[in-house]
């Protein structure tokens, strides 16, 4: 690329995040401009990160108690599932409880067999220990906030920052040629479309959305505020509702929700009341958003890549759109300097295994209701993505192992995460395979799971100050 000009359509989370990915590798070498409208809103209530959120604050030297006082922010350990199938449970991956031989997770092994958490009981009270060792690596935040933080260390980073609204894309043989406004015209060898759900820029190249409603049934969500909380939640609530569920996210000052529904079932205002009468309280709707859960069948033609809502959306669970950025914004980094049709086939090879990955976790955490109505029994191993039924046929052998989990390597859910979700869907609750795998470990390396789990974790923390999330959070 000649000059290397770079232009990113959209000024939400996933635009900041790649031109800011991008110039921390490329620093003088590449020119970044951000065209975003402040007459164009932004999608979001509240917003949770995975861990990858993490990666990126390392890679691109942002400070994380800076982010945490600028953006609103709590600290996130997982997803708290109310109502999912016969218990409440956690999705909390953490590496202490997460003990490997091989490929074997035999520290679950050990918890599952012995009817244990697969996590720190401190974590269900919202109160954290205070010591170095024991640093939360996920958080939640107030996105409109987010959003002028990042866009504020944008500018810092000398990416140049234009307010405007793109009417018109004009494209020739090699993809993208100029882009225009109502009064003005922008030239790049390199264009970014981060327009959301209009997909402004790679629409008019080409690309097909290709639907995921077969597997995934909502495609409509209504978002509101709520009061802050007393204490903040350690995790993301995500609670099973009649058609669908909602979010609960804990920020500073408020909390963010939203109920993820399906409009073949019911209606946004029933769903207001449904709300209303699980809350106590009138709720005021912020916006009603309706999505078809799929992705782009290419999100990198010629010289245009798609990142964000722009290329791929499933649902809100698991908070897999900003994690899907990230990693998109990753891959094109490494990809950028000598883009040829192979590199671009390769990339939306990967971005297309990232999402069958999302698809396969996102199915399994449906797979065991028990409810009768239609919207749920729609869900079940019959009609579950091929690659997940071969997967859980394996499963209901052995515990999973990273490598029954196929696709690139920066795809977001590996065996940790899936074995927490069979665990909390009770999966594993009427076969013997999970004893049986566990008694075949040596004797040596049960009495060493024995004593790290009895004495070794518990000497660690009992003796730990601990303070509430809160607390935590009002004293960063």
């Amino acid at each position: 690329m000649k000059d290397n000009k770079i232009i990113i359509v959209g000024g939400g989370s996933a635009g900041y995040i790649t031109g800011l990915i991008l110039k921390q590798k490329f620093q003088e070498k590449i020119n970044i401009k951000i065209i975003k409208s402040s007459a164009i809103g932004i999608i979001g209530v509240g917003e949770g990160s995975t861990e990858h959120w993490s990666d990126f604050l390392s890679f691109v030297k942002i400070d994380k108690e800076l982010m945490i006082k600028e953006c609103g922010a709590t600290y996130k350990l997982g997803i708290m599932f109310e109502g999912w199938g016969n218990k409440n449970y956690l999705h909390s991956v953490d590496k202490e409880m997460d003990v490997i031989l091989g490929q074997e997770h035999i520290g679950y092994l050990n918890l599952l067999s012995n009817n244990k958490k697969l996590n720190h009981d401190f974590v269900y009270k919202n109160k954290l220990p205070v010591q170095p060792s024991f640093e939360p690596n996920q958080y939640h935040f107030d996105t409109y906030k987010l959003n002028i933080f990042l866009e504020k260390l944008s500018k810092e980073r000398n990416i140049e920052i234009v307010d405007d609204i793109i009417e018109d894309v004009i494209v020739n043989n090699k993809g993208i040629d100029y882009i225009t406004s109502k009064n003005k015209k922008y030239v790049a060898d390199f264009f970014i479309d981060c327009t959301g759900f209009k997909r402004l820029l790679i629409s008019k190249l080409g690309a097909k959305w290709k639907s995921y409603k077969k597997y995934l049934k909502v495609n409509s969500a209504i978002t509101f505020q709520t009061k802050e909380e007393k204490n903040y939640n350690c995790w993301t609530l995500a609670k099973a509702m009649k058609f669908g569920w909602r979010f609960k996210i804990p920020v500073q000052g408020r909390s963010g929700n939203g109920y993820i529904f399906s409009d073949k079932y019911t209606t946004p205002e029933k769903a207001k009341l449904e709300i209303e009468k699980e809350v106590g309280c009138k709720i005021e709707v912020g916006k009603h958003i309706k999505f078809d859960p799929g992705r782009l069948d290419k999100v990198w033609i010629k010289n245009c890549v798609a990142i964000g809502l722009s290329a791929n959306f499933v649902e809100p669970l698991e908070a897999t759109s900003i994690g899907t950025s990230i990693q998109q914004a990753f891959l094109l980094m490494h990809n950028f300097p000598n883009p040829s049709i192979s590199v671009r086939k390769q990339y939306n090879d990967q971005v297309k295994s990232i999402m069958e990955n999302i698809i396969d976790f996102i199915y399994l955490h449906y797979f065991a209701w028990h409810k009768h109505n239609w919207f749920w029994k729609n869900y079940g191993f019959f009609n579950a993505p091929p690659s997940l039924k071969k997967m859980l046929d394996l499963w209901s052998r052995r515990l999973p192992i990273n490598d029954d989990i196929k696709g690139s390597d920066y795809k977001l859910f590996w065996a940790s995460n899936f074995i927490h979700i069979l665990e909390g869907i009770n999966f594993y609750g009427f076969k013997k395979s999970i004893k049986k795998q566990y008694s075949f470990l040596p004797e040596e390396n049960k009495n060493e799971l024995q004593n790290y789990f009895n004495n070794v974790l518990k000497e660690k923390y009992i003796n730990s100050i601990y303070k509430t999330h809160k607390e935590i959070i009002k004293n960063t």
